[in-house]
């Protein structure tokens, strides 16, 4: 099975301490448990969903035709870039974020999203900034969005959100007052720590699992019952010989 990741910093493992404490890592050692899977990552920090969408056409083809799981965790970086209207006009900045991240979100599914037997995982964003009603107020209609998206496109939605909500201290590197005023330039208290990664790879696994097994039940289910029309037909075909 390949598994393909996209996304930015968060899914290129940044502020992992090591190659093995990435999410996208730990989420294969799970999947290797139940099939064996191969993976490829697509993900750059400070990639926005146009800047991803964008260079989808670096992905070899044969990768994209081929992924049978393809996780999508983006829109930090969306974010920070509507942030200065969000500061100005909250409702402002929901309308500029809307603009500039939902269409790409659904272009790049539609674009990358092209094998029928793939399950595609639309992950929601954490919020680094809990103690920042502003913050609360964005990355909440952020997830909408995503919500929105995964219901029209047909998803997979991971509420990556629900496995930090209140652990953010412990989750988020170089964590300090979860309000907005701790943004910096650089070490910027945004991304996971290493228990941060475990947890979104948990996310990811505890949500498609079920789903995959499902989709096995319901193709064995599919050729059982193609097996006794094909028996059936068999039989009456010796009756009327």
């Amino acid at each position: 099975m390949i598994y393909l990741a996209l996304g930015d910093s968060i899914t290129h493992g940044y502020d992992a301490s090591n190659e093995a404490e990435k999410y996208v890592t730990k989420l294969v050692q799970h999947l290797n448990e139940k099939k064996k899977t191969s993976f490829y990552v697509h993900a750059k920090p400070g990639w926005t969903s146009q800047q991803l969408l964008k260079s989808l056409d670096r992905i070899p083809q044969c990768i994209v035709e081929e992924a049978e799981l393809i996780s999508l965790l983006i829109g930090g970086n969306d974010l920070i870039k509507a942030m200065p209207w969000f500061l100005h006009d909250k409702d402002e900045g929901m309308f500029r974020l809307r603009q500039s991240f939902y269409p790409q979100v659904e272009q790049i599914i539609d674009k990358v999203n092209v094998n029928p037997e793939a399950i595609f995982m639309l992950c929601t964003i954490y919020n680094p900034f809990p103690n920042s009603d502003l913050a609360i107020f964005a990355v909440d209609g952020l997830n909408t969005m995503l919500k929105q998206i995964a219901e029209q496109k047909h998803c997979v939605l991971v509420p990556v959100h629900h496995y930090y909500g209140g652990n953010e201290q412990e989750l988020v590197n170089r964590f300090k007052r979860g309000a907005l005023e701790d943004f910096r330039l650089f070490k910027n208290p945004i991304h996971p720590n290493d228990l941060g990664h475990t947890r979104i790879a948990e996310a990811i696994f505890k949500t498609v699992y079920p789903r995959k097994s499902e989709q096995a039940s319901q193709q064995k289910r599919l050729q059982q019952r193609s097996g006794k029309a094909n028996l059936k037909k068999r039989h009456e075909v010796r009756k009327r010989v």
